[in-house]
């Protein structure tokens, strides 16, 4: 048991944030292997975006001179169809190691009993996390177009947008002609 983890999969070689489904009707997971492990940490789309902000945030708070500009994102990888260890995410943590130039993240099982509660642990260099950010702030912004006005998502059949007060048009569209 590494730093208070039951499951400790080590330094990933593999650290990827994806979302299965159609826009509005699509569910997240963030996918990790390391030497024959893999994990399947599953996760609402909102938790994908601040890790990927809290990621950025510790990157620039210890920042090292010889990093450049951010990769590009990477394709998804192979991922096998059953994860060794497959679960819905209650809580999420991020730790920095400065001697190891290392981040790292923890996941408590939603499933589980407050007792009986497991926690993974993962490990992933600076590189693999710059990687991951870039590709999990696209991996959200694949998802529906936000309104302008109440940041809500737009969906394709109809949006009553409440900052509109029922003067744009698609409210006046929605709503019809007044009865007189």
């Amino acid at each position: 048991m590494a730093d208070g983890a039951d499951h400790d999969l080590g330094r990933v070689d593999s650290f990827e944030a994806e979302s299965i489904g159609e826009p509005g009707q699509r569910r997240f997971r963030l996918r990790l292997a390391a030497s024959g492990e893999t994990a399947s940490l599953w996760i609402e789309k909102e938790q994908v975006q601040a890790l990927a902000n809290a990621i950025e945030q510790v990157l620039v708070l210890h920042r090292r001179d010889q990093e450049g500009a951010r990769p590009p994102a990477a394709a998804l990888g192979d991922f096998p169809r059953h994860p060794t260890h497959d679960f819905r995410v209650s809580r999420l943590a991020l730790a920095y190691d400065d001697g190891g130039e290392a981040l790292a993240i923890y996941a408590t099982d939603a499933a589980a009993d407050d007792q009986e509660r497991s926690t993974l642990r993962a490990s992933f260099s600076r590189e693999l996390a710059r990687r991951f950010s870039r590709q999990a702030q696209e991996t959200v912004a694949a998802g529906r177009p936000l309104c302008p006005l109440c940041k809500e998502p737009l969906d394709p059949a109809d949006h009553l947008c409440p900052p509109s007060n029922g003067h744009s048009e698609d409210a006046i569209a929605w709503l019809g002609p007044p009865e007189l």
